[in-house]
């Protein structure tokens, strides 16, 4: 033990610094810093082999690499094509064009996966900013935002929100309402979606990180593919939306129907999955799990209550370190982890729980300081081009401002 931390701990605290140094300071590829970093968690012990690489086979990691293959049969059947003239119009200014885009990703992902929801976009945005003649990387950014905001508004928009509702309801017996998130997460969504505007001169432009652009633009396909795809992607959000099979099993059957309807073939289906972000996606979660494994998490939270008596104080303390360490560890892990504390704080302290539970779902949702919190900055990093810091410059005003406008409509809308 070194100062009160093991040597795994330290071990896994200089792995997570040298990423987001080498990351930040050099021009090593995201892929290869991740790599590495599961490499030196395993030879070093802090995390063994299956530990180290169980992100290769996860069920996130294979959703986004189905979801690689849904697209690429909208993109060779000319269905994006189809969305960018029929859907996305020819808005004037990069203003008007980041509300033309924010709005429906939010809305949209509200009720689905924001996964599926920035794959789908993804290169929908890649051929509107060319007729745009707007810098891919000044919509990117704004696409994985909104898809993050949109699952804010109900409890089935996001994994944390399912899970800090049910666990309410078995501590409680009460059921929140579907849109019990509603008020605190439109408001947060408007104040985002505006801030994006207003700061959208930081937004970088960046060479979009894909050699095959220019080739996916020009693919055409005729009307009988293009309806087949579109009726796919449609049967496929219908079906996760409604719970009839899991995203992950309707991904797979769309996938699978893509090839055997001939929107793609199986070589075009597989040259479109992007493996650095498949190695990314399952180097963070491989920091996240030496990260608990460790027990540095605990050693964070375990003292916020006995930061003060005062409810508003251990509340902003519970929301603020919640919002930090979701940029490091998956939102569902965050959402897990502090559930119980604020539960606990809130009875310790008899005010009345929602309060205290509707700011934390707001509070794991926000990630947008760096291109590892989620998975839809995840994808538009590797697509965009960017580099680390480019999160930063828009993604920390961001997260202060729709931290406090959380906390203080929760405060104004379920008062302690």
């Amino acid at each position: 033990m070194i100062l009160g931390l093991s040597i795994e701990a330290w071990i896994t605290i200089a792995t997570l610094l040298g990423v987001f140094l080498t990351l930040l300071l050099t021009k090593v590829k995201a892929e290869v810093a991740f790599f590495t970093a599961m490499a030196v968690l395993c030879v070093t012990g802090v995390l063994d082999f299956e530990s180290s690489f169980k992100g290769l086979d996860s069920s996130s990691v294979l959703l986004i690499g189905v979801l690689f293959i849904v697209i690429a049969g909208l993109k060779h059947a000319g269905a994006l094509e189809w969305m960018v003239s029929h859907l996305m119009g020819q808005p004037k200014t990069h203003a008007m064009a980041l509300i033309r885009l924010m709005v429906p990703v939010g809305l949209l992902s509200s009720f689905m996966s924001n996964t599926a929801t920035t794959a789908l976009f993804q290169d929908v945005v890649k051929i509107w900013s060319k007729k745009l003649k707007i810098s891919p990387s000044k919509l990117l950014i704004p696409l994985a935002y909104s898809a993050s905001l949109g699952g804010l508004l109900t409890l089935i928009g996001t994994p944390p929100n399912l899970i800090i509702s049910s666990q309410f309801a078995k501590d409680t017996g009460e059921h929140l309402n579907l849109l019990a998130p509603f008020p605190v997460g439109i408001a947060v969504m408007v104040v985002s979606i505006v801030l994006v505007v207003l700061m959208r001169n930081v937004l970088p432009v960046r060479e979009p990180n894909d050699a095959h652009v220019a080739e996916k633009v020009e693919v055409k396909a005729d009307k009988r593919k293009t309806a087949i795809s579109l009726i796919i992607l449609a049967a496929m959000l219908v079906a996760s939306s409604l719970n009839i099979l899991p995203l992950t099993s309707c991904c797979l059957i769309a996938g699978a129907l893509m090839v055997i309807t001939r929107c793609c073939t199986s070589e075009q289906a597989f040259q479109e999955v992007d493996w650095r972000v498949i190695i990314i996606f399952a180097g963070s979660i491989c920091l996240g799990t030496a990260i608990q494994k460790t027990g540095l998490d605990q050693l964070v939270v375990k003292n916020i209550l006995n930061v003060s008596n005062n409810p508003v104080v251990v509340l902003i303390t519970i929301c603020a370190v919640a919002a930090t360490l979701t940029e490091m560890l998956s939102d569902t892990g965050c959402a897990a982890m502090f559930y119980p504390i604020a539960y606990k704080a809130a009875i310790t302290l008899h005010v009345s729980p929602i309060t205290f539970i509707i700011a934390l779902m707001i509070s794991v949702s926000n990630s947008y300081a760096t291109p590892i919190a989620t998975p839809p900055n995840m994808m538009v990093y590797a697509a965009g081009g960017y580099r680390f810091a480019d999160f930063a410059r828009i993604g920390l005003p961001m997260k202060v401002v729709t931290l406090a406008t959380a906390i203080g409509m929760t405060l104004l809308i379920y008062p302690l």
